[in-house]
């Protein structure tokens, strides 16, 4: 008899517990899109371009935090890009690019350094986004927390203004973990050039490059990163770093005007012989 409860029981809980889940989802969901209709246009087309609510929470976490200097860190649009290749100021990256080089290769002879010219667009920013594993994990702990404040027993799946203010306050106080390797789409630096992943080369393959798993072995143990902290420092041309949260020994800040300024005047960095 008790077993036939049991059974009866289970059958009658599962749709109702079914059924305030599904309005917990729903409110989140209701909440995310109020205060995505409060972003910048920009932001809030990146976040539609996001699969799974846990990612586009911590991008919304991104946005929101940003939001002040949203316009000064926005990826730029394919115009921008083609104005800056025509302008000093790529020249002068180039050049700070190559007075780090020679330093690097006059203190390692045999090695070198590689950096992608290339930017990072918005639509790969988005990609990625997408595919990475911290932010997936980063992404689900987030919702987790979601879920838990809106757990409320209303089976209706709309967020009131309350709860879409208790989000908004949940995402701008939320410590994302794990860190998420990457910052939010649009936000990245590498979308304005404005940061330089270097790369170490040694007879024409990369001996220590961009794989998080490898920090270890590969910039701490084998050195590079000092070394390439050291000619960054020699260099003095505008460069700063390395990024450490997340850790990136590779990854360095181009802010020219707190330079030494002169990466342009093509001096030979390299000792006399």
């Amino acid at each position: 008899m008790r077993a036939a409860l049991a059974v009866a029981f289970a059958a009658f809980a599962l749709p109702i517990s079914a059924t305030r889940a599904e309005a917990v989802e729903s409110r989140v969901e209701s909440a995310l899109a109020s205060l995505a209709a409060e972003l910048d246009p920009r932001a809030a087309s990146a976040l539609a371009s996001i699969d799974g609510t846990g990612r586009r929470l911590l991008a919304m976490r991104g946005y929101l935090r940003s939001s002040t200097l949203l316009a000064d860190r926005w990826s730029w649009s394919a115009a921008e890009v083609a104005a800056f290749r025509a302008s000093p100021e790529k020249l002068a990256l180039e050049a700070a690019i190559a007075q780090v080089r020679c330093r690097f290769e006059a203190a390692n002879p045999g090695n070198t350094l590689w950096v992608n010219p290339e930017f990072r667009s918005l639509e790969l920013q988005v990609e990625r986004w997408n595919e990475n594993e911290t932010v997936g994990r980063a992404g689900e702990n987030l919702l987790a927390a979601a879920r838990s404040l809106l757990s409320s027993p209303d089976p209706v799946g709309v967020a009131t203004a309350a709860e879409v203010a208790a989000l908004r306050s949940l995402l701008l106080e939320h410590v994302a973990a794990p860190a998420p390797t990457l910052a939010a789409p649009g936000l990245s630096p590498h979308g304005r050039m404005r940061a330089v992943d270097f790369q170490v080369e040694s007879s024409g393959r990369i001996v220590a490059g961009t794989d998080t798993t490898a920090i270890a072995s590969e910039w701490i143990a084998a050195g590079w990163k000092a070394r390439l902290q050291a000619a960054v420092v020699a260099a003095d041309v505008g460069f700063h770093g390395p990024l450490a949260m997340p850790d990136e020994p590779w990854h360095y800040d181009f802010r020219p005007q707190a330079g030494r300024g002169d990466s342009g005047n093509g001096t030979d960095c390299r000792p006399a012989a």
